[in-house]
């Protein structure tokens, strides 16, 4: 193993030719390239099993370039921070490992809502090239007897740290309910009573904007986290929540502020825009837009009805406790509340389609630039955001249109893909149901043919823009919120009626498919199709018995003929097809192979295959699962019950596949076709034209024989 002492990693100079690193043998320079990619953690996990990067100054940059992060701190509670490991035992931990070696490599930290003046001073004397700092997670209230300090305090204790800040993330101070929930932070398990007091970091008339930002002489980044998720507006509310945070932004902002970092929707956006002029040098607006969207995303175009939207009341009601945040200059504010109201409950809070129109809108009125903080190419949305599936219910009542013929909208989609490559992918598992849309259970959902006629004409426009049409089968982390059956199965028997008057009932069908595909299958660009890793779904929380039982056998059998009659329905309907991406149990993998129009869409010669297999000796916490961290501790007990398997098909050329499928009835088209069990359609494809992609379907190499190859001899022995 090559260690440090024979090995300098971390020079700046160009590397000799022998100088590599001892993982993969690749010169210096390029290891510190690829190590700017790497997690903290998996830095960490380097460091540890790694003995020739123990000593590694990259990998020490990595690890301290941002040791305490927000999500380390964002959920701590008092208890945490006096009595657990992550909480003020990991940062005296983290001061005591600072040293002359790595302190230079600090260059942001997130700090607790719970730290001191004191830490914040050693921050200020111990690491010198600190330009971030993260103090959002520090609320106006506290609520514990213990000793707090006001804003101005901080300033005065450490004027030096936040005069060479150039970055800084604070929580909205225009937000009373941002600032008030840190109360369920605060535990009472080691006081006698809760008495009703609730201190607070302004009492001395400092904020954030008044003490803060003036000594942030050289700030070029401001981040601001809040959540402005509210349903009902009075005009007092307005101007608190918007003109007392832009006009505190105008008066008290550096002139170096250049940036404006905003972690949620803001509704400020377009009075902000307006205020440019007042704003100095500020040119960009940063908005994080993947995290109202991943919270939204199965809303279906957030609610199309009057009574359920956004609105804005006359008036200044307000609760009285947030009489705090009251800056008393509700009545000398010249602006028209209402009007900003309006553009508040109407616009980026209502639906995802007015959040779009309304950033683009905000980008063309001025100069100042608006972008989203993260790439929203491969960003997951439901289709209904963009196409109406609700009727009107009220006869003065106007249907919003789709986005297929809103002309505000194609501008906008344009707009978002040249600027954050606006790829999305849609995830379809709300229409794969035999009686959709049923399944959507509401009153007023439109018929099904309406519903599919405005999905084909908005993925048309989609291809017409540029944008890939990108459909995701098996993304129901929203969707569906139950383990078990709902996540890991896709063909169920379906209930529905048969005979009329009298003889009618409800019985039980085998699933046919219908996955709503026939009328848009042509302009699928991509198809990825995955499994929950518990599949079948069955097995509950601790059964760690790998071997499948009866049932849950019948059920894996089930989900193959159900894929037989998908692949017979829509494979030769794939014609625009390049990519297709699994993640499936190897069982249903291999039973693929016996279906004829897989075989036939993937017998061009265009196609290539990336072959990975899934090794996992336990199902991990996935970030779309929401209720995992509930069990984490017992996740080491959970092992996938079948062996899964990873492969992308795809194709390089953008020409139309040549299928040959026959022409469809109009009873195909709407899916009411039923497929009979011994039909030709399901036949079993011969072994001797699978396809190549499948074991079966694999020619021998032929090669002569190598030296290699001959058996090994054993040489008589001689006495």
């Amino acid at each position: 193993m090559v260690t440090d002492e024979n090995l300098e990693l971390d020079t700046l100079q160009t590397p000799r030719n022998n100088a590599t690193n001892p993982i993969l043998s690749i010169p210096a320079d390029i290891f510190r390239c690829i190590a700017d990619y790497l997690e903290r953690a998996d830095a960490l996990r380097l460091k540890l099993v790694c003995r020739g990067l123990s000593q590694s100054q990259v990998i020490d940059e990595v690890i301290y370039k941002y040791p305490i992060q927000f999500e380390d701190v964002r959920e701590m509670r008092l208890n945490d921070w006096n009595y657990k490991s992550p909480g003020r035992e990991r940062w005296e931990a983290f001061c005591a490992s600072v040293n002359d070696g790595n302190r230079r490599f600090i260059s942001k930290i997130a700090m607790c809502h719970f730290s001191s003046i004191d830490d914040f001073k050693w921050i200020a004397e111990n690491l010198p090239n600190l330009t971030s700092l993260d103090i959002s997670n520090i609320k106006d209230f506290v609520w514990t007897p213990a000793e707090i300090w006001t804003w101005n305090e901080l300033v005065q204790a450490c004027p030096n740290l936040f005069s060479r800040l150039q970055e800084l993330e604070v929580c909205n101070w225009s937000d009373f309910a941002a600032h008030s929930r840190v109360e369920y932070n605060y535990s009472y398990n080691d006081y006698q009573f809760k008495p009703n007091f609730r201190l607070s970091r302004r009492r001395d008339l400092s904020s954030v904007p008044s003490a803060i930002l003036p000594a942030c002489t050289q700030l070029k980044t401001l981040g601001v986290r809040g959540s402005f998720r509210h349903i009902t507006w009075t005009e007092w509310e307005i101007h608190q929540r918007v003109c007392v945070f832009v006009d505190a932004l105008i008066t008290h902002g550096p002139s170096t502020l250049t940036t404006l970092r905003v972690h949620d929707l803001s509704p400020f956006l377009s009075l902000l825009v307006s205020e440019n002029v007042k704003l100095r040098k500020l040119c960009k607006i940063e908005v994080s837009l993947c995290a109202w969207v991943h919270e939204h995303r199965d809303s279906f175009r957030s609610y199309p009805y009057q009574f359920l939207t956004h609105r804005m009341i006359p008036g200044t009601q307000h609760r009285e406790e947030e009489g705090e945040f009251d800056t008393g200059d509700y009545e000398a504010c010249e602006r028209n509340h209402m009007e900003i109201g309006q553009k508040v409950t109407q616009g980026v809070g209502h639906s995802l389609c007015n959040m779009f129109k309304e950033l683009h809108t905000a980008s063309q009125e001025s100069h100042i630039k608006v972008l989203p903080t993260e790439s929203l190419r491969d960003i997951i949305l439901h289709p209904f955001h963009f196409v109406s599936v609700h009727r009107p219910t009220r006869n003065n009542q106007v249907e919003y249109p789709d986005c297929s013929v809103d002309e505000d909208m194609q501008s906008a989609l344009q707009w978002m893909v040249r600027t954050c490559g606006f790829r999305p992918i849609f995830a379809w598992d709300s229409l794969c149901c035999d009686v959709f849309p049923a399944n959507i259970d509401h009153s007023t959902t439109k018929p099904k043919a309406d519903i599919i006629s405005g999905l084909k004409t908005f993925f048309e426009t989609l291809r017409q823009l540029g944008i890939p049409v990108r459909l995701s089968i098996g993304d129901r982390g929203m969707t569906y919120t139950n383990n078990g059956l709902d996540r890991s199965v896709y063909f169920s028997d379906y209930k529905h009626h048969v005979g009329e008057g009298a003889e009618r009932k409800q019985v039980l069908a085998a699933s046919q498919a219908r996955f709503n595909l026939s009328r848009i299958a042509h302009l699928v660009d991509e198809l990825i199709i995955q499994y929950s890793l518990d599949m079948p779904g069955v097995a509950g929380w601790g059964k760690s018995n790998r071997q499948l039982s009866k049932g849950e056998v019948a059920l894996v059998a089930r989900e193959m003929k159900g894929w037989r009659k998908f692949w017979a329905r829509y494979a030769l309907r794939l014609t625009a097809l390049k990519k297709l991406t699994l993640l499936i149990p190897a069982g249903i993998f291999e039973a693929w192979s016996l279906s004829k129009q897989l075989a036939q869409l993937l017998g061009d010669e265009s196609w290539q295959v990336l072959e990975l297999d899934v090794v996992s000796r336990r199902i991990e916490a996935s970030g779309i699962d929401g209720y995992m961290h509930m069990v984490g501790r017992y996740l080491h007990k959970r092992h996938p019950r079948m062996r899964f398997l990873k492969r992308s098909f795809y194709r390089q050329n953008d020409k139309p596949l040549e299928l040959n499928a026959a022409p469809m009835t109009e009873d195909m088209l709407d899916e009411e076709n039923i497929f009979a069990e011994d039909g030709e359609e399901l036949a079993d494809l011969p072994k001797e034209e699978a396809n190549r992609f499948w074991c079966a379907g694999r020619k021998p190499e032929k090669r002569p024989l190598q030296y290699s190859d001959m058996p090994p001899t054993k040489r008589p022995r001689i006495e």
